[in-house]
């Protein structure tokens, strides 16, 4: 997972946060030292919810909408958690009330006291929260085509992004045949002029053996393909592109580059 990504959002929600604060009644003086006119706040207000907004933004642009969502609200309870904890530190914190003299009792012999006691236990929850959420986000999976070992090319007049939809050795399917999926997109405008994409591994011979056709939405095409035992790390994956116009493009794309588990899995196979 991208560092930069985390530490960005859980920044730009510590922010959007502050600004909410800074835009209420209760916490603005307690943030500013005094308290801000009617308009500082409904710009602070703006300005909060806008880079909340940005924040779930970019985690949606980066990752998928279902990944980017949850990452996005683990980090704002993080940084929630994190303001709770650092506003009684605040430099300017407002005039405590007056409260009538009491006559302390003493705690008995062997205790803790009880705001001790909570401060404690609340701490251990917010490490315990964020090493949990940083543990499972570092767990999922990125979009596999902007995964950093995707491979980028032209065919034709066309932009492409193709990386395998799993890192793993190939799937033995019926009769031990090994099968991988691939997964290829192209960039918005290439999209309305292709008909279809075939990949082989390997160069066809002819217009009739250009492999399987990918299928599914057009903006992240699939295909699965049946392996052949002759793969070394010399062999291709040859793509070709029929465009809407009728011209054929075709273009090769080292399989090591894109799969180089599938490589080793045919290289140990064959010192067996």
């Amino acid at each position: 997972m991208n560092t930069l990504l985390h530490i960005g959002i859980l920044a730009i929600s510590l922010l959007g946060f502050l600004a909410l604060a800074l835009a209420s009644e209760r916490y603005g003086e307690h943030l500013s030292g005094r308290q801000p006119s009617p308009r500082a706040q409904l710009l602070a207000r703006i300005a909060g919810w806008l880079l909340l907004a940005v924040a779930l933004a970019w985690g949606i642009t980066e990752l998928n909408a279902g990944i980017g969502i949850a990452m996005w609200l683990g980090w704002l309870s993080v940084a929630a958690l994190v303001l709770v904890f650092s506003f009684p530190k605040w430099p300017w914190q407002p005039p405590a009330r007056e409260k009538p003299d009491r006559i302390p009792r003493l705690p008995a012999a062997g205790t803790v006291p009880v705001p001790r006691v909570r401060r404690v236990v609340a701490a251990l929850l917010l490490v315990a929260t964020g090493s949990v959420f940083a543990y499972s986000l570092a767990r999922v999976e990125p979009q596999l085509l902007k995964r950093p070992d995707a491979v980028r090319g032209k065919i034709g007049p066309w932009e492409f992004t193709l990386a395998e939809a799993h890192r793993e050795a190939p799937e033995l399917m019926a009769m031990d045949i090994p099968f991988k999926e691939f997964r290829i997109r192209f960039c918005e405008t290439c999209d309305l002029e292709i008909r279809q994409v075939l990949i082989k591994v390997n160069k066809p011979r002819n217009e009739r053996t250009t492999g399987m056709a990918f299928f599914g939405a057009r903006w992240e095409r699939k295909a699965e393909i049946p392996l052949p035992s002759t793969i070394n790390a010399d062999s291709e994956l040859w793509l070709t592109v029929v465009g809407k116009d009728g011209s054929v493009h075709q273009q090769a794309v080292r399989l090591v580059l894109v799969s180089p588990s599938t490589v080793e899995w045919f290289n140990q196979h064959k010192e067996q």
